[in-house]
């Protein structure tokens, strides 16, 4: 008997918090189905931005109202802060440079986005102001960063040729205009002795607005083994008047010149010319500069023994 009598106590204290949980929960249901004006913070998201301009700064980031809502819809925005997307190319027109988007505009954003609201007032902004920057295009050429050395013996030939040589730099006018050139990531190597091609990435702008149209580019240029020669090379003197005669001192100069073994053989005197121009002398001094008027292409580093020939003048 007095388990029996346990067993009906304890059932009838289970009945108890079980209807008392039931009409707990439909006194909640029932708050939250109420309908009551409560504050709303939302976070700005600007949307549909022509490519034309970018968004420079705004005067807000977020947007508070008051809001009709049933009571579970304010316990959702609890939960998760909401977003209010502000398409900006509605509000966008040529040749401007703000954009200002009104309170009564806002509040038209608002209803439409939140649907199950009834009104939106009470704004904390009497307008939304945008700055704009216009997008601008810029060719901009590239330069390769290089920390290279050659085996001895060996020496680049000829230019360092990068395709592209020039890249196009898009973003707002502020950060572009100031961009004249724009560098490769450093080609670092060591005793080289062939030539080199390679694809070498872009060194990207820091500035997260600023779009490139390519991000590699190809780099080479030719390595060779290089041989010096000397030359005895012939000084002639030019814009001398026919009146004088111009002995200069010495008449020839030596000259060492780099070239490759290719051409080693190929190569004479002949196709160098070193001349001095009269109307450039020092009168003073009686001297002129030598000053290199021909040489063949594949000649390199070139070394000239003097720079300074002195003349005598007779009149005939």
């Amino acid at each position: 008997m007095k388990r029996s009598t346990f067993l009906n106590k304890n059932s009838k204290w289970k009945s108890l918090l079980f209807f008392f949980f039931l009409a707990s929960l439909l006194w909640i249901l029932t708050k939250i189905s109420l309908e009551f004006v409560a504050p709303v913070t939302c976070e700005l998201d600007f949307i549909n931005v022509p490519e034309s301009v970018s968004i420079k700064g705004t005067n807000a980031d977020e947007v508070t109202f008051n809001l009709f809502a049933p009571g579970y819809e304010f316990l959702k925005y609890k939960l998760r802060k909401p977003t209010l997307s502000i398409d900006v190319s509605k509000y966008t027109d040529e040749n401007q440079s703000s954009i200002t988007i009104s309170s009564s505009q806002l509040v038209k954003e608002i209803n439409d986005q939140f649907p199950s609201s009834r009104s939106a007032n009470m704004l904390d902004l009497d307008q939304l102001s945008l700055a704009i920057d216009p997008i601008i295009r810029k060719k901009i050429p590239v330069s390769v960063l290089r920390n290279v050395t050659y085996k001895n013996g060996f020496r680049q030939i000829g230019p360092v040729i990068v395709s592209p040589d020039s890249i196009f730099v898009s973003g707002p006018q502020n950060m572009i205009a100031s961009i004249d050139s724009i560098s490769t990531q450093n080609i670092d190597i060591s005793l080289l002795e062939k030539g080199i091609s390679e694809e070498v990435k872009i060194l990207l702008p820091k500035n997260d607005g600023i779009n490139i149209s390519d991000q590699i580019v190809q780099v080479s240029w030719d390595v060779k083994e290089i041989a010096q020669k000397e030359f005895d090379i012939p000084v002639k003197v030019i814009n001398k008047p026919s009146s004088e005669i111009i002995k200069i001192i010495p008449n020839t100069v030596k000259i060492k010149v780099d070239v490759t073994l290719d051409h080693f053989n190929l190569i004479s005197a002949e196709e160098f010319e070193i001349v001095c121009d009269y109307g450039e002398r020092n009168k003073d001094e009686n001297f002129m500069i030598v000053h290199l008027n021909k040489k063949p292409e594949w000649a390199e580093h070139i070394e000239i023994s003097t720079q300074k020939i002195d003349f005598l003048v007779f009149k005939e």
